[in-house]
């Protein structure tokens, strides 16, 4: 697509954006794209993607290894027609439900595409670039390891407020709840509650709560009342269920640091990426994969987190954590452009053409 601007012409590139539904996934895909459009004008379409329970992943791959055609994957494990898909400049995924999808549309249009995550069972020569948070057994030249991507830009917030002893005086929490890797009890949430306001009362912390789609109802439905007391801990609350998604930029802008719940590695990358010092809340019952496992790790090691257990974790033991952690130096949305730019000239090159 051409945008007539003026006298001349700027080049807008059309990005092909395979969505799966999960908050977790396409906002890395964003991530991704935030930081594309930092290089040149981009339009992106976003295409909602269910794949049929019939065609697992493995499957597919060995299909797409083979010479069956894109047309009859897109059709049959995705129920898409494909010329109801305008052709893209570049195609963007994550989460392995769109792995086949991305390769298939890339071989039918013969458009460049990224993935972000894990192949599983797929070819790396299938994409143009592999981004990863977790390490590769043996990397290709176009499989590069990042810390996982958001579309939120950390330049135009404020800088962190903490006292003398490093804690803050506003803190966003985001909640999850039960995942494949983690199981919350009763006791679980009572201890998070507890925590919130043993930090408020010792501390003098202010919070910003938001629950996910995750969350329990009663569990929003306690945060809901812990907002609603006068003068208690809670100083907003952000309820999805009324919220809708995409709201959590007021809590970044006026938290000075942030706590997850450790179910969500989404979470706790978006609050590093948002150079905000991070801590991680663990319930008893949590079991991660390795790769998940170190890459939480990876993340500890650079001092950017901090992971406690829920089962005893206290108000002193919190503004300890916040004293070990140091918060992410450079932007890592410009970092991510610096690294796509270098592993996809062609975006230099539709650069200059919109300059």
């Amino acid at each position: 697509m051409l945008q007539i601007v003026g006298g001349g012409s700027v080049r807008t590139l059309e990005i092909a954006l395979l969505n799966d539904g999960r908050p977790g996934h396409y906002r890395c895909a964003e991530g991704v794209i935030a930081s594309i459009d930092r290089l040149v004008p981009t339009r992106t379409l976003s295409h909602p993607l269910k794949l049929s329970p019939v065609f697992p992943g493995r499957l597919l791959s060995w299909v797409l290894a083979g010479s069956v055609s894109p047309e009859l994957v897109l059709k049959a494990a995705y129920g898409i027609e494909p010329s109801a898909i305008p052709r893209p400049d570049l195609i963007v995924s994550s989460g392995g439900r769109t792995l086949a999808a991305n390769v298939a549309l890339a071989r039918l249009t013969g458009a460049p595409n990224i993935f972000f995550g894990s192949l599983r069972h797929f070819d790396p020569s299938d994409f143009a670039l592999v981004l990863n948070s977790y390490t590769f057994d043996e990397p290709r030249p176009n499989q590069v390891r990042i810390l996982k991507p958001c579309p939120g830009d950390p330049s135009g917030l404020p800088a962190p407020v903490l006292d003398n002893q490093g804690v803050p005086n506003v803190a966003g929490l985001l909640i999850g709840g039960p995942s494949g890797e983690a199981r919350f009890e009763p006791h679980d949430w009572d201890r998070l509650i507890g925590l919130i306001r043993d930090t408020h009362q010792v501390l003098g912390v202010e919070w910003i709560v938001s629950n996910s789609r995750r969350t329990p109802i009663c569990v929003s439905d306690r945060f809901a009342e812990l907002a609603a007391e006068p003068a208690g801990p809670v100083k907003r609350y952000i309820d999805v269920r009324t919220a809708g998604p995409g709201t959590l930029g007021d809590l970044f802008a006026e938290s000075s640091a942030v706590v997850v719940t450790a179910d969500s590695s989404a979470m706790l990358s978006e609050a590093i990426w948002m150079q905000r010092p991070a801590i991680a809340l663990r319930p008893a019952s949590m079991t991660l994969t390795v790769k998940e496992a170190e890459y939480r790790q990876w993340l500890e090691r650079q001092n950017y987190c901090r992971e406690l257990p829920l089962s005893n974790v206290t108000a002193d033991g919190f503004a300890s954590a916040f004293r070990e952690i140091t918060p992410l130096a450079a932007n890592p949305l410009t970092d991510l452009t610096s690294l796509l730019a270098d592993k996809l000239p062609f975006l230099l090159r539709e650069s200059r053409a919109a300059s």
